[in-house]
């Protein structure tokens, strides 16, 4: 009788199991499959990865069981189905993906529950319920020990995608790759630089916000032709080394580097080992004929040394491509570019802000070097729109605005957008944020500045988020922005519904960053 009420345990452990790793997966996912960003999840949400509810009924099952079996097993059976019915799935902004790899990490953990399985007609039944209890309890955890089980099939079949790449690449001898990275702005400048440049070259983009190695990997294997002329690679970082191993797979000719400042800090740990890696991409470029452009305007990178043959843009006359006679309002930006043989383009676009002036004169600076003619330049302006979930705007049927710029924050971005905001000079002002993640130490610093730029630009302010709130709102109260003007909603959804009751056909929004699952 024991052994069958075990065999019933053993099957609705398999389903709460799945429950909690399957909510465990999306989080690593999420994390880049990274264990030590795992971990620290982990630890922030400690009252979830240990939940007291599933703590208390399979503790007091398993005491039951060693006193008695028999009924111990069957509180076990219905601590489990109260477990599972109780256990609702999360709400997901970013969809949860059943990759190649979470497919095997389901199969290790289905190895795992076999292996459970036989042992227990092969023990003691006490002692295995006690070990399935015990694991039932840390089921978070086993999606870490499942990534450290996988990681060296991983790693070969990741070598295999990675040598896979290299050799399509070498049977495209005269293809040029240019690589684009930075603290912020890299998305935007990619489909802003394959806009342009493809008016004159078959160009392939990495897509959306694939700049990892894999997502490089992934599209080269999957997209590159023998047709294309140009591979214009985004290239994300967020540990020392990561840009070098992307640059040691596309070999890049050309480099942009659009800004080194404080982001992803909580793996950097500091702001000269971001430097450090966004000039991996400078480093990588060959000494002959390679060129990195560069923003001028960031301080950081004006004290850096590149040795490289190196083309500065920016918005003044120090920078060798800049912009002059900039106009901004809330239909788009228009100005001039100046080039270095003095000749100048004009520039009308719907894109907001000078962070997107910026951007652009980047995109002319290398379409120029690799010989567009201006009104191929022009051309390619004309065709530029909106990076979805940057800077873009969208008119409300109301009559009211929403800037949308929620796609991962950063410091200066998300200055940029604020002072965007501002300039709406006769409309009720709305800010929607959660503030800037991924900071490390210097988190509640920022926030605090990011409060303080909100008061001079807002005329009402929505945090999300109790906890994400405090540091900005300090900043807030410092700048004495009326407190009534204030609302901390404790969800995106709350924030939403408080920002439909105040909105009006004279208003602007300005949504600043969208905080995913892993940070809720």
């Amino acid at each position: 009788m024991e052994k069958v009420l075990l065999e019933f345990n053993l099957f609705l452990f398999l389903i709460f199991s799945y429950k909690k790793i399957r909510h465990g997966l999306h989080i690593l996912q999420l994390e880049n499959y990274y264990n030590d960003r795992y971990l620290a999840w982990m630890l922030k949400n400690i009252k979830t990865v240990l939940d007291i509810k599933v703590i208390g009924l399979l503790a007091i099952s398993a005491i039951v069981s060693f006193i008695n079996l028999k009924i111990g097993l069957i509180i076990n059976f219905l601590a489990f189905s109260v477990l599972i019915f109780s256990t609702k799935k999360k709400k997901e902004k970013k969809a949860f993906v059943v990759t190649a790899r979470i497919r095997r990490m389901y199969l290790t953990g289905l190895i795992i529950f076999g292996i459970l399985a036989v042992c227990s007609n092969l023990f003691d039944t006490k002692i295995m319920m006690a070990i399935i209890d015990f694991i039932g309890i840390i089921a978070y955890t086993l999606v870490y020990i499942l990534n450290l089980i996988n990681r060296p099939i991983e790693k070969t079949i990741r070598r295999g995608f990675c040598n896979k790449a290299k050799k399509k690449l070498k049977e495209n001898p005269d293809l040029k790759v240019v690589g684009i990275t930075g603290s912020f702005g890299k998305t935007s400048t990619k489909y802003i630089v394959n806009t342009i440049l493809s008016q004159k070259y078959n160009t392939l983009m990495t897509p959306e916000s694939y700049n990892t190695t894999m997502g490089v990997v992934r599209t080269i294997n999957e997209k590159l032709s023998s047709t294309h002329q140009l591979f214009i690679c985004e290239m994300g970082a967020k540990y020392i080394g990561d840009i070098k191993e992307i640059c040691d797979i596309v070999n890049p000719t050309y480099g942009i580097l659009t800004a080194i400042g404080p982001q992803h800090l909580d793996t950097f740990k500091s702001l000269e080992n971001v430097k450090k890696t966004k000039l991996e991409l400078v480093d990588s470029l060959p000494s002959e004929n390679g060129i990195a452009f560069v923003n001028w305007e960031d301080e950081n990178i004006r004290n850096s040394k590149i040795t490289k043959n190196m083309v500065k843009f920016g918005l003044t006359s120090e920078a060798d491509y800049y912009a002059e006679n900039i106009e901004i309002d809330e239909t788009g930006s228009s100005f001039d570019v100046k080039m270095p043989n003095g000749d100048s383009i004009r520039i009308k676009t719907k894109l907001l802000g000078k962070l997107n002036v910026l951007n652009i004169v980047g995109a002319v600076a290398i379409a120029d070097k690799l010989g567009l003619s201006k009104d191929e330049i022009r051309t390619g302006v004309k065709y530029i729109r909106p990076v979805p979930h940057r800077l873009s705007l969208k008119p409300n049927a109301n009559g009211s605005i929403l800037i949308d710029d929620a796609y991962n924050s950063n410091v200066k971005g998300a200055k940029m957008a604020l002072e965007v905001l501002g300039s709406f000079k006769n409309r009720k002002r709305i800010l929607v944020t959660p503030g800037i993640v991924e900071l490390g130490d210097k988190a509640s610093e920022y926030n605090k500045e990011l409060g303080k730029t909100a008061a001079h630009n807002c005329d009402y302010i929505i945090l999300v988020g109790a906890k994400q709130a405090v540091p900005i709102l300090e900043g807030i109260v410092a700048e004495n922005f009326p407190q009534d003007k204030v609302y901390t909603a404790k969800n995106l959804d709350d924030a939403l519904i408080k920002m439909h009751s105040i909105i009006d056909n004279k208003s602007v929004v300005l949504l600043e960053n969208d905080l995913p699952d892993n940070y809720l």
